[in-house]
């Protein structure tokens, strides 16, 4: 069997059913996935329809749909496509023609990642270099200096000393430092080339540094210099002089990135440095764009040939800068300047007195003037400059603005201190990086090539074989000639494809779906073998590629071919063939066989014209082009071509081109190069550059419009009766025109209605249907045919249509022409700019076939083959003869064979790319060419002269399909570094069910999230739009070496956030988002206060509202220009001035238009503007100014009289009262925005006894932090439901919008299932149907997910904040399910948490079904039973923190449980007896109090009765969603706080009823804890060592020591809270955050305290050798061994270290700690406060806590699990109730007392199943816990 048949029988296949995008006819076709497909077929056939429109759009939207909201809408997000099914799609990136980078910021370095490895491989290997002296800097140790000195010094004394900045003994006098140095033990000091005693008289002055005489000693004594060296370095912080006592030589050392010689700090290397797109790299000028806007002098003097008298200035041309010009000529003829010289012939001082004028440096540009002398070109632009708070001024000075090179880093885009670093390559060649990104690909490489890496170090080595490898794929499609800093935006779309290609190979996915499109374009046919290397490679990373592609190599070496047809427009959309390319042999009726096959093919001509008359181009010189001469052939059709690179384009656009246009005296923006002469000029009529670039920008230009004939055709209606009848003119059949047009849709035929969370929908315009015009003038009909029937037709059939129509030549050759170029297909009205850039070009062409009365013209094309069949090339050359032969001249660039061997003369550029290119290698016809040695081009133009047998090439190329890899089935991860990670490597199989386990803090994140996840999803996007990957938040590249064989990748956490306060089931799942987006669509507003639909109003009837307000006096009307939007808005001011508007309304306040402020551009903003002020107005007066104000309004405008404002609209308005209403907008119904929430609650659905104050707040988020915050807080006021809105949260209006006469409350208050049910009672048709058919199943979909999960019992409007853990992870982990991907990696984070152990067997069933549809899994997990499941574990310890991060054991349950290292093996082996102690404590105590609560009915709570035991360890359990923590945490936990506080008083008159009846037994407790899993603490400065009070004992010791006392330092030195001790730079952070321009912000290391938080004055304090800051980098477990002498402090980390933290460090930032770890602290700070002073005061009191505890064991390993049970027993003894919420069996198992509620979830849960011990519990029969506890109990 061939390779191409191989994967053909493979079960994975991409199924689709039922396409019918665009013209696709139905298409059901099956395509093999790990194939290189390609799809070809006529242009307009329907191959992008498939390959875009449909497969990808489907495999991108689903990969998407796992990404947020937020992130969503900034995705290029297509339309859902037309198909009844796709199955088995893997995610899609599209790799397209387009370019859209706009930025300069991204260069070839940045898309390929190319800069990502330099900047790592750089501080690697790179040389430093002092820039003053420029010799080499290195940090020293001691051991190399000591060699140096041994070396340098043999046989001489040295003194060794080291540096003292007399500034740090804070200025004393030179006695008083002396005596210091005495203290000190210090004798002797080497000042001014000699020793001085500090014992004898001092010198008056003393320089900054004075080095101090650590040793004098003989330079052989190896041991004692050795020492002398270590401790001057540590005293000198790094810096030392070794002096020859002798000759007084010196020669200084340093430790760190420092020039010892100069004393000049130079940077170190970090790859921060070496990034331009970081802040510390970027040049600080331009910020590493490389350019700085400025003057372009070309725009200020464009034609230098030009005299000052001929007005060389433009500028000086015209308006009131006409003045300067007569400046100009008054002071050059005083200075007796030449007036009528060429102004580049003038003198260089001449020049420059004229650009610089005679203004002295620092001069005012005001005494300049006033003295009466010439201030020159730049300083009027200065003058403007200060003018620039005027519109028009900005607006002139933007003509001859643009963006220079930057003068600092002169277009290098880095900060000079990057120059100081080098890398050396081949042939010891030292360049730096900006010297490496200027050079191209090709020569870098062998640059790179020479650079030596040291042995071993395969780190290293892996970072440059991943640039070269990269640098490699650049050369292998073409690219060598490229540059690293060429910026993106200046790449043709088919280079930008190349390079994304590229990329995509360089990310090394796999199980993607690459649809690439047209990948040849731009290529020389020589460089196609290596572009399908790269596509064989990307497919065999284990990928599918789908190709569409008309190249003939292309398809011939494809695995899989699919033939659309069988011809174009609605002709085509069929599947022709499907299957391995041989085999389309057998296809009769397909034009791509014909040509394949040869049964149809492109003929040569049988002569070549010839001509007298050339264009002559003279030393030419632009780019790689140096001094060329080029003669091109007038009258006759010329092929330009050449290898990639070589400069086609160069030598056409830039010189040919640009120079015509200059010649002509036509503007160029762009560089025309230099020449010295270009001739024949004269023969040459108009020059037209016939690109792709679409025809019209508005959907109002069409193919008839742009040929001319439909005015032609317009004036055929407008002569008809019916037409004349009704006073009709030609300009009422214009959908351009106001008279015939339909109003509502301005002649578009459709409306774009905004979709925010989905793709916008283009919906046919309901007034008109989609035909454009009025019913009156779609009345009259043409010969039986509307206007609209008419621009219904295509091409074809309106030829044969107006063929009989008198005077029809001027509508049917023009058509003919479309139908001659091969676009015969087209509809009459179809919008150009829909159009596909082949069809836009050969459009123009049509359109200049038709002009037959236009002159001789010069038409440049640039491969007009792009998107081109063969049958279109053939259509298209008969079209370039046709041009030629009415006389035009024909110079087109191409590498299509067919293309050249038609042409009458070639041109070929080369020989090679980029300098070794820019020559002509052969000129003449195309068999003179093909017989040329030096032409690439030539071996494959004369086989297209020759004739071939097709069928046997064909046939023959069936085997070149390499064998697919064998290892495709693994992610294989080497060095991985990221947080504690020891440099792991390791292989983990694909589409299998993997574990990572190991202790708590082991490392298992940090694997799974930190390098896996995040890089699987960064390489996918990196493969997609850049401007997509703006907005998504920025993910640094993991510390890893290398990644290969990652698909992309969906994280499931259980880290996210349930939101806050107003967080709710309905928005966490995202079905509030498309309930909005339902009801601001299809939504009916009622007046609230009459109860009837708001209908629209007239305008007669707002105009009288306008004219009656106006006669009680002067009053103002607005039209809303910008509505909460975010951006600068600077477009709307300007708009007002143009439109003479002079004031805007800006956010409430009056501005005046040309004063328009610089807006926030991250802040929403309203801006309307004043359309006129009247009083006492007329009838006409009133309704005009209505109507004007309507109209920029958008049928929306404000009345404002004083400080009173109306809305009038004529869209929204009661019929009965009158009131206005604002249109309907999904931000109207969010109670998380002033626009829709109940101004009472806010949004809350509750309100509180006392007010919350937010009265001070500055911003409306801070109002919202404070006001969440104070509502979290306010424990003793009862909450009661809003009286305004009842609970539902949002205002008046938002409450009164029906669909089909429901609120949305009745949606919110349902639960999932009951919400499922009444979405199916919505039956929506015609318009609304079509906007229904996006919303209603996102709906639906979402709903379906929580039933799967078995969630749909909660209702949509319960407070995120009351789902229990697992209700939260399910709800998480259903809505990223939803997505139904193939060939994708999942990540999960403890998916069993919070879940019973019934439910957990049923989602681990989901999860296996995940893996069986052909997804990977890895999932973080601690319990037994999904280890049991799981195909491999692999197990990370063998400690926590600093002691993990190494992979003990990997393989099967069984291999684990054998390893001997491993402690989840050990506990899988040999699982803990239960009780742990043996016995339980005893629940029949006398003395023995119990806790009760009755009639608890929060919720689904039914009414029950529960006991709680007093002092002993009690665990509530049950299904997920039975009431635990409804009965815990949401009554008794309430019931106590309120019974504790109030203590005898009555509770408040407005509270509302408590949800149960009674609670006994309160006032034996002394208090209530929550020991949660919130943060404890928000900010870097909170850390463990705050929070559980060490670090007060620890500052209070260091500030007991002799030198603080001596200093005067109390405790408060010691804080980095505090000013004094802390760093001031970093303020005690540590890190400074720099931000930057278009770039996520960035926290780099404090340069002052390098991290430590402190000052160095605060640092010199050491308790046992060690600083504050040394400590609080400790790990718990270390500090409590380094302060075991001191009980106060080893008490409390100690306890840190039995409950399994010991690995985390004093000072780690508390927002950096999850949720498991911040709940096990604050049990460590209970337990440390039980000492003996509160010891004595329980003896007296004999109460004790009560502590409730809900899931304690997330995140925790078996191991922990045991340290927490003994911290949950230590707890209980000390005398305190202890209640635990949990499912986890062994604590169960560990109880006195047990507490099951069930039995099953919500409305068939909430009652009390079973209590008592642990064995009574499991034996109750309807328990669903029993089962599942009763083996562990061996019961």
């Amino acid at each position: 069997m061939s390779n191409r048949q191989r994967p053909a029988t493979s079960p994975q296949t991409l199924r689709i059913r039922g396409a019918r995008q665009n013209n696709l006819r139905g298409i059901d076709l099956d395509l093999p996935r790990g194939l290189l497909h390609v799809i070809t077929g006529p242009s307009g056939s329907g191959k992008s329809s498939l390959a875009f429109d449909t497969i990808y759009a489907e495999g991108q939207r689903r990969y998407i749909e796992t990404f947020s909201p937020y992130t969503r809408q900034f995705f290029d997000r297509m339309d859902k496509p037309r198909v009844d099914s796709i199955e088995g799609i893997p995610p899609a990136i599209a790799i397209e023609q387009s370019n859209s980078v706009k930025t300069t910021r991204s260069t070839v370095g940045t898309i390929t990642e190319i800069n990502d490895y330099i900047k790592l491989l750089f501080p690697r290997l790179a040389t430093a270099a002092c820039p003053k002296c420029h010799k080499t800097i290195r940090p020293e140790t001691a051991r190399n200096i000591v060699r140096e000195a041994v070396r340098r010094f043999a046989g001489q004394t040295l003194l060794v000393t080291f540096p003292v900045s007399t500034g740090d003994v804070e200025k004393r006098s030179p006695s008083q430092f002396f005596e210091f140095l005495q203290q000190q033990g210090y004798l002797r000091v080497w000042l001014g080339k000699k020793t001085l005693r500090v014992d004898e008289t001092p010198p008056e002055t003393l320089p900054a540094v004075v080095h101090v005489i650590q040793d004098r000693l003989a330079a052989s004594d190896e041991t004692r210099l050795t020492e002398a060296i270590e401790t001057a370095l540590r005293l000198g912080k790094g810096r030392i002089l070794l002096v020859d006592a002798g000759t007084d030589e010196s020669h200084p050392f340093s430790s760190g990135w420092h020039c010892a010689w100069c004393d000049l700090d130079v940077r170190p290397p970090t790859p921060g440095l070496f990034s331009f797109n970081h802040p510390l790299g970027a040049c600080p000028e331009c910020r590493g764009f490389g350019r700085v806007i400025g003057l372009d002098w070309q725009r200020v003097i464009p034609d230098r040939s030009r005299t000052l008298s001929e007005g060389v200035v433009r500028a000086f041309q015209s308006g009131m800068s006409q003045e300067c010009q007569a400046d100009l000529i008054r002071h050059a003829r005083r200075h007796d300047i030449d007036l009528h010289c060429p102004f580049e012939d003038l003198p260089q001082a001449d020049q420059d007195w004229v650009i610089n004028g005679e203004r002295r440096p620092g001069e005012a540009l005001s005494e300049v003037w006033d003295n009466g002398r010439w201030y020159g070109v730049q300083g009027y632009f200065d003058w403007l400059e200060t003018k620039t708070y005027k519109m028009h001024v900005r607006v002139l000075l933007s003509r001859y603005r643009s963006y220079n090179e930057c003068p600092k880093c002169h277009g290098g885009r880095f900060q000079p201190e990057t120059l100081n670093y080098r890398l050396t390559g081949a042939d010891d060649e030292a360049l730096t990086l900006p010297e490496m990104a200027r050079r191209p690909i090709s020569p870098l490489r062998a640059f790179l090539a020479g650079v030596k890496i040291p042995e071993g170090d395969h780190t290293t080595q892996l970072l440059l074989d991943q640039v070269t490898s990269r640098l490699s794929y650049l050369g292998e499609v073409g690219l060598g000639y490229l540059t690293l800093d060429r910026p993106t935006r200046t790449l043709s779309g088919g280079e930008v494809q190349r390079v994304n290609l590229t990329t995509c190979l360089g990310a090394s996915l796999v199980n993607t779906l690459f649809v690439m499109d047209e990948p040849s374009v731009g290529l020389h046919p020589r460089d196609l073998g290596q572009l399908l290397g790269i596509m064989r490679r990307l497919r065999d990373n284990g990928n599918t590629l789908l190709v569409v592609e008309h190249e003939e190599a292309v398809i011939r070496a494809a695995d899989w071919l699919t033939d659309i047809g069988p011809g174009r427009g609605e002709t085509g959309g069929q599947l022709m063939f499907s299957g391995p390319p041989a085999q389309i042999a057998a296809q009769k009726d397909s034009l791509t066989a014909d040509y394949l096959l040869g049964r149809r093919s492109i003929p040569v001509p049988a002569k070549r014209r010839k001509t007298k008359k050339f264009l002559k181009l003279r030393g030419a010189s632009l780019h790689n082009i140096e001094k060329l001469d080029a003669d091109f052939p007038l009258g006759v059709f010329t092929c330009v071509t050449g290898v990639s690179g070589s400069g086609k384009s160069t030598l056409v656009h830039g010189l040919l081109h640009r120079n015509l246009l200059r010649e002509r005296g036509e503007p160029v923006e762009e560089d025309a190069g230099r020449i010295k002469k270009l001739t024949g000029i004269e023969h040459v009529g108009e020059v037209v550059m016939v690109d792709q670039s679409p025809p019209g920008k508005s959907s109002r230009s069409t193919p008839v419009v742009y040929l001319g004939a439909w005015d032609h055709i317009r004036d055929l209606f407008a002569q008809t009766p019916a037409a004349k009848g009704a006073g009709l003119g030609p300009s009422t059949f214009s959908f351009n025109s106001n008279s015939g047009r339909c109003e509502r849709c301005s002649g578009l035929g459709y409306e774009r209605i905004e979709m925010q969370f989905l793709s916008d929908v283009s919906l046919t315009c309901t007034s008109c249907g989609g035909k454009r015009f009025q019913p009156h003038v779609l009345r009259v009909h043409l010969d039986g045919q509307s206007v609209h029937d008419v621009l219904e037709m295509t091409v074809t059939q309106a030829i044969t249509f107006f063929k009989d129509f008198p005077k029809h030549q001027k509508i049917t050759v023009p058509l003919q022409t479309l139908e001659d170029v091969g676009l015969g297909y087209l509809r009459l009205g179809q919008p150009t700019s829909f159009l596909s850039g082949g069809e836009s070009q050969r459009l123009k062409l049509a359109a200049r076939l038709a002009d037959t009365e236009a002159e001789a013209s010069l038409l440049l094309f640039d491969e007009p083959t792009t998107g081109l069949h063969f049958d279109d090339i053939a259509r298209l050359l008969g079209v370039f003869h046709r041009l030629v032969e009415a006389g035009h001249t024909l110079i087109v660039i191409e590498h299509n064979v067919e293309v050249i061997k038609s042409a009458d003369h070639v041109i070929d550029i080369g020989p090679e790319a980029g300098a070794e290119g820019g020559k002509i290698v052969a000129a003449g016809t195309p068999e003179e060419v093909a017989q040329n040695k030096d032409s690439r081009s030539a071996p494959f133009l004369k086989a297209a002269l020759e004739e071939q047998n097709h069928e046997a090439t064909l046939l023959a190329a069936e085997s070149v399909a390499p064998p697919v890899a064998t290892d495709n089935n693994r992610i294989r991860i080497t060095g991985a570094r990221e947080h504690n990670l020891k440099n792991i490597s390791l292989e983990i199989p694909r589409d299998e069910f993997v574990v990572v386990t190991g202790l708590s803090g082991s490392g298992k994140s940090s694997l799974a999230f930190d390098i896996l996840f995040a890089e699987g999803q960064r390489r996918f996007l990196d493969c997609m739009s850049t401007y997509a990957r703006q907005f998504v938040e920025q993910m640094e590249k993991p510390d890893v070496d290398h990644i290969g064989g990652l698909p992309p990748a969906v994280a499931i956490e259980q880290r996210i956030s349930r939101g806050g306060g107003k967080s709710t089931v309905a928005t966490i799942t995202e079905v509030y988002h498309f309930l909005r987006l339902l009801y601001a669509k299809l939504g009916t507003q009622y007046c609230p206060a009459c109860q009837v639909p708001v209908a629209t109003t007239t305008l007669a009837e707002v105009a009288d509202k306008v004219r009656t307000a106006s006669q009680a006096g002067p009053v103002q009307v607005f039209a809303p220009l910008v509505k909460s939007r975010k951006g600068y808005h600077k477009e709307v001011a300007e708009w007002a001035v143009r439109h003479d508007f002079n004031t805007l309304l800006v956010d409430g306040k009056l501005i005046k238009a040309d004063k328009f402020p610089e807006l926030s551009r991250y802040r929403e903003h309203s801006i309307d503007v004043l359309v006129g002020q009247i009083s006492k107005a007329s009838e006409e007066d009133a309704i005009a100014l209505a109507r004007r104000a309507l109209e920029i309004g958008k049928n929306t405008a404000r009345l404002v009289r004083g400080t009173e404002s109306e809305l009038l609209s004529t869209e929204m308005a009661c019929p009965s009262c009158a009131r206005a209403f604002e249109p309907l907008d999904p931000r109207m119904f969010s109670f998380n925005s002033p626009h829709g929430w109940c101004e009472t609650c806010r949004g809350f659905g509750l309100v509180y006894d006392s007010a919350v104050k937010t009265d001070q707040a500055r911003t409306q988020l801070e109002a919202d932090l404070q006001e969440e915050q104070a509502r979290e807080e306010a424990d003793k006021d009862v909450a009661r439901p809003c009286p305004e809105c009842e609970g539902l949260r949002l205002n008046t209006e938002a409450r009164n919008v029906r669909v089909h006469h429901r609120p949305i409350a009745d949606f919110t208050r349902a639960s999932a299932r009951d919400a499922a049910q009444l979405l199916d009672t919505l039956v929506f048709n015609n318009h609304d149907g079509t906007l229904a058919a996006d919303i209603l199943p996102e709906i639906r979909q979402r709903l379906g997910f929580m039933q799967r999960v078995g969630l749909d019992y909660l209702t949509l409007d319960r407070p995120a904040t009351t789902l229990s853990g697992g209700e939260a992870q399910r709800i998480r982990l259903a809505a990223q399910l939803g997505s139904n991907l193939r060939g994708v990696l999942y990540v999960l984070d403890e998916p069993t948490i919070g879940l019973h152990e019934r439910d957990n067997r049923n989602l681990l069933d989901a999860l296996e079904e995940l893996v069986k549809q052909g997804n990977s899994l890895l999932v973080v997990e601690h319990d037994e039973e999904t280890m049991r499941r799981a195909t491999r574990i692999i197990d990370l310890g063998p400690g926590a923190g600093r002691r993990g991060g190494e992979v003990i054991a990997s393989g099967t349950l069984d291999e684990i449980r054998a390893s001997k290292n491993s402690v989840t093996g050990r506990f899988l082996a040999n699982p803990p007896q239960r009780p742990s102690r043996g016995s339980r404590r005893s629940l029949k105590d006398k003395d023995l109090h119990w806790l009760e609560l009755k009639g608890a009915s929060l919720h689904n709570l039914q009414n029950i009765d529960a006991r709680i035991p007093l002092g002993r360890l009690t665990v509530a359990c049950g299904i997920s969603g039975s009431g635990k923590s409804s009965l815990l945490r949401g009554t008794l936990v309430p019931a106590l706080k309120d019974a504790m506080t109030r203590r005898g008083r009555k509770p408040s008159r407005k509270a509302a009823p408590p949800p149960y009846d009674k609670l006994l037994g309160a006032e034996h407790i002394a208090g209530v804890h929550m020991v949660d899993q919130s943060p404890i603490g928000k900010t870097s400065r909170s850390t463990p060592a705050t929070y559980i009070k060490v670090f007060d004992e620890i500052r209070q010791l260091f500030a007991g020591l002799p030198t603080s006392r001596m200093r005067g330092y109390t405790a408060s030195r010691f804080s980095f809270n505090t000013d004094g001790g802390r760093c001031e730079t970093c303020l005690g952070q540590g890190a400074i955050k720099l931000e930057m321009s278009f770039l996520p912000s960035s926290w780099l290391p404090c340069s002052e305290c390098n991290g430590s938080r402190y000052n160095h004055q605060t640092l010199d304090i050491t308790y046992n050798g060690k600083t504050i800051a040394d400590v609080m980098s400790m790990t718990a477990a270390e500090a409590a061994e380094f302060f075991d002498a001191h009980p106060k402090i080893r008490h409390a980390l100690r306890l840190l270290v039995e409950t399994g933290l010991g690995y985390l460090t004093l000072g780690q930032p508390s927002p950096t700690l999850s949720g498991g770890e911040a709940q096990r602290i604050k049990l460590v700070t209970e337990l440390s406060r039980t000492g003996a002073t509160k010891g004595r005061r329980l003896r007296e009191d004999q109460r004790g806590n009560f502590y409730l505890l809900e899931e304690p064991t997330i995140g925790l390993h078996m191991a922990d699990v045991e340290q927490l049970i003994g911290i949950l027993h230590r707890l209980t003894d000390e005398g305190h109730t202890v209640v635990v919420i949990e499912h986890n069996l062994s604590v169960i198992a560990e109880a006195d007392y047990v507490i099951e509620i069930g039995p099953e979830a919500g409305a068939q849960g909430g009652q009390l199943v079973a209590a008592g011990p642990p064995e009574e519990v499991a034996q109750v029969k309807g328990s669903p816990t029993a089962p599942f506890l009763k083996p562990l109990l061996n019961l």
